[in-house]
């Protein structure tokens, strides 16, 4: 066999080689159809998607229902799906460059006459600078790091907004309740006055007082009853289903306004030192600071040439011819090759990347302390809140029990006939108004405290919403 023969069957099978192994099979896409994601979306049901909890018409706690939101809110799946895209960045940034592979033809003419075609290949080798492969995992460690911060900061916020909603569930059917008996009382009262006003025993002028009181009495329980609808649909959004999927769940908070349990003094102290240096959104500006300074480096590093060396082969496929005065010979031409090459810094040294990626990381620390004052302000306001909230509360606690005292008063002369109804009604429409205003003080405090906990990034009462999953942890489709 021919030698040039040989040569050629080997390039075939290196171009075979290579072709295959670039040639990778991927899965199949399937793109999104939004009218069929739209009827999965709708179709979802808690019962079905989370067998591993309790059946939720025996009616959930927080943590319950924040544990179907791990599983099912689209927002949390999208974050972790953005920290398993980042982390997969790591593989590439282990990997080595792979070489170039050139092929070429070339004509070659003889200073004795003869010509013919050189056929060959050459690779082309990066050599990376020293420390370049190190710093780009470094660098895809720490963005991975930054989008697990960023599925961290998700998990807060679902769970804030799962415990908001059942927060605004709760209030709105208690403070639906007695609006409703405070409704009914204003009605009673109307048709006293309207009795007494016939009977000649008041203007009818005083009875468009109570008109008014009655009207908007049914305001505020029309609203309530809106303002709790809206907070299940935001519950339903918050844990990722459909509201239909809420129908026939109980949603409950047992005991919300008891504020008297909630004390989160003694961990205070030790939550906010910790917020200070560990606040998910904290560590994303430490890990955009790290990276700036890893592209700083990667740009004082290009001040030194990067090399391509390129070993390559050529040889011609019918010989070149060379005229004697006696015979013509066919000779095989064999061409070995190295070439070496690399920018020259003859017009700047890289002067302006450096200085770009120097301001970059000058913006990432001032970015980084401005995040800090930013924590500052939330933790030291929700420390200024959460006791002035707990005081209004027991303050209107205080007036409640008064005005629930002044209601037994009035009951028990009713009842021996030293009292009109009348004068029970107005007892009966302070002692409800009191209750409301103690309901909806426990409620600013509900949402104080949950402003405390935001501030620390951590449950400060009980075991509730401690769950925390790893950024590579599998959900529920």
């Amino acid at each position: 066999m021919k030698p040039h023969i040989r040569r050629g069957a080997v390039v075939s099978a290196v171009l075979a080689v290579a072709l295959t192994v670039a040639c990778t099979s991927l899965p199949p896409r399937t793109p999104p159809d939004p009218a069929h994601t739209a009827q999965v979306f709708a179709a979802r049901r808690l019962d079905a998607a989370l067998p591993d909890l309790p059946p939720p018409a025996q009616g959930w706690n927080g943590e319950q229902w924040f544990q179907a939101a791990l599983a099912l809110n689209p927002e949390l799946a999208e974050a972790r799906a953005a920290a398993l895209a980042a982390a997969a960045g790591e593989v590439s940034a282990a990997e080595r460059p792979n070489p170039t592979l050139n092929l070429f033809g070339e004509y070659v003419t003889a200073a004795a006459g003869g010509a013919g075609w050189l056929y060959g290949l050459s690779l082309d080798f990066l050599l990376p600078r020293s420390g370049e492969r190190a710093r780009a995992r470094a660098s895809a460690a720490l963005e991975t790091q930054a989008a697990e911060s960023d599925v961290a900061e998700t998990l807060w916020q679902v769970r804030s907004h799962v415990q908001q909603a059942l927060l605004d569930v709760a209030y709105a059917e208690d403070e639906a309740t007695l609006l409703g008996k405070l409704v009914a009382d204003r009605e009673a009262l109307l048709a006293s006055n309207r009795a007494l006003a016939e009977a000649g025993a008041i203007s009818r002028s005083e009875t468009l007082v109570q008109d008014l009181e009655l009207a908007r009495a049914r305001q505020r329980l029309v609203r309530s009853r809106a303002l709790g609808a809206d907070a299940e649909a935001r519950l339903a959004a918050a844990v990722g289903v459909s509201v239909r999927a809420l129908e026939g769940i109980p949603i409950k908070w047992d005991h919300w306004a008891d504020i008297d349990a909630l004390s989160p003094t003694p961990l205070m102290n030790d939550s906010r030192a910790a917020a200070l240096i560990g606040r998910p959104k904290l560590i994303r500006a430490l890990r955009e600071y790290d990276l700036a300074d890893v592209a700083l480096q990667s740009e004082v590093a290009k001040r030194w040439p990067q090399l391509h060396v390129s070993p390559g082969y050529a040889w011609d496929k019918s010989g070149l011819q060379q005229n004697t005065a006696n015979d013509t010979l066919h000779d095989t031409l064999h061409d070995n090759e190295l070439g070496v090459s690399l920018e020259l810094p003859l017009f700047n040294r890289h002067q302006g990347p450096i200085g770009e990626a120097l301001a970059r990381r000058e913006r990432a620390g001032q970015h980084l302390q401005a995040v800090q004052a930013e924590l500052f302000e939330e933790i030291e306001r929700a420390e200024r809140a959460w006791p002035q909230a707990q005081q209004a509360w027991q303050s209107a606690s205080g007036a409640g029990q008064l005005a629930a005292r002044q209601q037994s008063a009035e009951q028990r002369a009713f009842g021996a006939g030293a009292s009109d109804r009348a004068t029970l009604l107005v007892a009966q429409l302070a002692a409800t108004e009191a209750e409301l205003s103690r309901l909806e003080a426990a409620y600013d405090a509900q949402v104080a405290f949950a402003a405390l906990e935001s501030a620390y990034r951590r449950p400060l009462q009980g075991a509730d919403a401690t769950v925390a999953m790893s950024p590579r942890t599998r959900a529920r489709p």
